[in-house]
Parts: structure tokens; sequence; C-alpha cells
């Protein structure tokens, strides 16, 4: 994961809790991945989640709580069929989604944060 643009940790660990900052389809340069492109943001997003997770020791796996923004609602089916693909069928995270009216830059359609207990 790019160093945060911003004054911000990407993650912190506090105990056996891993607290991960909303992540955004941004790369290694910190610049977009998938522009108009649901499907490919969410790939990215939780990639950089999964990164997240491993720096400290633990694996996706790990994460019960996510929160979810989204630029528009109408992208969840994408959001989601990433995240069945990620999980256990029946271990899926407890799950906050919602709708906001911007995320930062035009091109970020979403962005989610997650808590993980190693």
């Amino acid at each position: 994961i790019a160093p945060p643009p911003e004054p911000y940790s990407h993650a912190i660990r506090c105990g056996d809790t891993l607290y991960i900052a909303g992540q955004v389809a941004f790369d290694e340069d910190n610049q977009v991945v998938g522009a108009g492109d649901p499907r490919a943001q969410a790939e990215r997003v939780w990639h950089n989640i999964r990164l997240a997770c491993e720096a400290a020791g633990g694996t996706l796996g790990d994460v019960v709580k996510i929160t979810i923004f989204l630029k528009d609602v109408r992208h969840a089916p994408a959001e989601i069929s990433v995240r069945e693909g990620l999980f256990e069928a029946g271990r899926y995270p407890i799950c906050t989604l919602v709708q906001v009216a911007n995320l930062g830059l035009p091109e970020l359609l979403m962005e989610v944060d997650a808590i993980a207990h190693a």
C-alpha cells in the first residue's frame, strides 16, 4: 500500500484488534485503479485490505466488520461479488453499506474500512 497522502495510518493494531482505515482503489503509487469500473475498484480495495491484514501478521479471514461507502448504491453488486469470493461461505464479516455524496476524488467509486481480530 502506498503511504497515505494525508496524515493518518492505514492500520493500527490495538491488542488483538486491527483497525484498517478506509481503503480506496489506489495502487502503490497512489494512482486510481479502475476509473469508472466498480468491480475493478472493489478488487483493488480488497487487495489493499488484504495487504494491511498481512502486514499486521493476519489474513483477510480475520476481518470481522466492514463499512462500505459507495458513491452510487447501484455499485453494491460489484463489491458484493468480489467479497463473496474472498471469504468462506457463512463466514462473512458484519457489514454496513451506505451511499455517500463524495469520496474525495471524482474517479473513486467506493471506500471500505475494516476491523480484524487476529
